[in-house]
């Protein structure tokens, strides 16, 4: 395939790894947040509990479900910091042949949403950034206007992905058939797989095997040496 297709329809954008380089969205802002002196000691703690509490439940998924460096932030407050980051860092970040097919299918007329297990306060602000008016992304807990300390509400990676790629189908009368995917995990396989148009891009090296034997369209080429987990 050369580029999105010409009838109108979907097009699901993963973000991390996706439409922006590793690292994800979310240590890069961590990361920006640091060097701000924006994150204190009780932070990491947390990160460390978390992971401590709930390693029983989710095993190695632990990690993709840790969202507690956002623990007791304002969600008003957050959501300004991520729009300034964004228009700090998230250009240089972004992964060019992917942002070209996200550019492409706009000016197609294609209807262009951010699908992705980024923290929403996140994915908002990096869709606001590039102009795109449709997002799907985790939901964190929040209680009295403040992130919580607990696993995502909506963690929107794997099957739950796939059931908002159904939903957002039905919302914009189009078929999985019509829609084009974005991803490069093997956790974005379920979505791969239904989409009529899968695209795999610097997929990791599951997803690549698989890519090669469905003879998808691969963007970039496969992370050496890893292979992410499903969460």
């Amino acid at each position: 395939m050369n580029g999105p297709k010409s009838v109108p329809g979907l097009a699901l954008f993963d973000i991390d790894g996706t439409l922006l380089n590793e690292p994800s969205s979310e240590k890069r802002f961590m990361l920006w947040l640091f060097l701000r002196g924006r994150i204190g000691p009780v932070r990491p703690l947390a990160y460390a509990l978390f992971a401590l509490r709930y390693f029983p439940r989710y095993g190695t998924g632990v990690f993709a479900k840790n969202k507690s460096l956002l623990w007791r932030r304002t969600v008003g407050g957050t959501e300004s910091l991520a729009r300034e980051w964004a228009a700090d860092r998230l250009d240089s970040a972004l992964h060019g042949p992917c942002l070209e097919r996200l550019r492409a299918h706009q000016q197609g007329g294609d209807i262009v949403v951010l699908l992705s297990g980024t923290p929403s306060v996140l994915a908002d602000a990096i869709a606001e950034r590039l102009g795109v008016d449709n997002v799907v992304a985790t939901e964190c807990a929040v209680a009295a206007g403040r992130y919580g300390f607990g696993p995502p509400i909506v963690h929107c990676v794997g099957e739950a992905k796939l059931a908002s790629a159904r939903d957002l189908c039905a919302r914009f009368e189009t078929t999985l058939a019509d829609t084009t995917a974005y991803g490069n995990s093997l956790s974005d396989l379920p979505l791969l797989g239904a989409c009529g148009l899968p695209v795999a891009v610097n997929p990791d090296l599951a997803l690549a095997a698989i890519a090669r034997e469905k003879g998808w369209e691969v963007i970039g080429s496969p992370a050496r040496g890893r292979v992410r987990a499903s969460a």
